[in-house]
């Protein structure tokens, strides 16, 4: 009897990477924490509803390349735009039921808001790992499955404040920071 061998892929261990982001000491939500290092990110699919007279999500992270749809839940009409040299784009006006989408191929933060409704905004961060969390109201975030390595770490919130900083992930690791001005 004859068996074959499969060619076998050893990839190292992967890891959870958690912990706390803070604002002036204070835990805060809505704030995104990633990492970069050598592993590609790949598109994918998103949304922000237009509901209520407002955008939801307000924060929204997604990868370089992904589309991001905006469907018009309200009764009235909105008109969706950004002015970013990461993204500028103009969907025009539209009614309830209707959903415009756009495609965010550069990284960055992008000021997503109505051209009707002034208090209406939210942002798309856009980055080029696969590595991302988005806090919730505690400011805790977990990042799944993150092989051992060595990574630029990259924090913001809309207030302005940001956070650059490098990390060894050879494990579960902590990471826990004050985003500054």
């Amino acid at each position: 009897m004859m068996t074959s061998l499969l060619p076998l892929i050893v990839l190292g261990q992967a890891s959870t990477v958690s912990g706390t982001l803070t604002l002036r000491s204070k835990p805060v939500g809505d704030a995104v924490v990633w990492l970069s290092g050598s592993v590609a990110s790949k598109p994918m699919t998103a949304k922000i509803e237009q509901k209520g007279k407002a955008f939801i999500p307000h924060v929204l992270v997604v990868t370089s390349d992904s589309t991001v749809s905006f469907p018009n839940r309200d009764d009235i009409f909105h008109n969706v735009f950004a002015e970013h040299r990461a993204k500028k784009f103009d969907l025009g006006m539209y009614p309830k039921g209707q959903t415009r989408e756009v495609t965010f191929d550069k990284t960055g933060v992008v000021s997503v808001l109505c051209n009707i409704h002034s208090n209406m905004s939210a942002y798309v961060i856009v980055v080029g790992t696969p590595f991302f969390a988005k806090t919730d109201r505690n400011g805790h975030f977990s990042i799944a499955d993150v092989p051992k390595g060595t990574y630029k770490v990259e924090g913001w919130h809309e207030s302005g404040a940001t956070y650059q900083g490098s990390l060894n992930v050879a494990g579960p690791t902590n990471l826990s920071f004050n985003l500054g001005r």
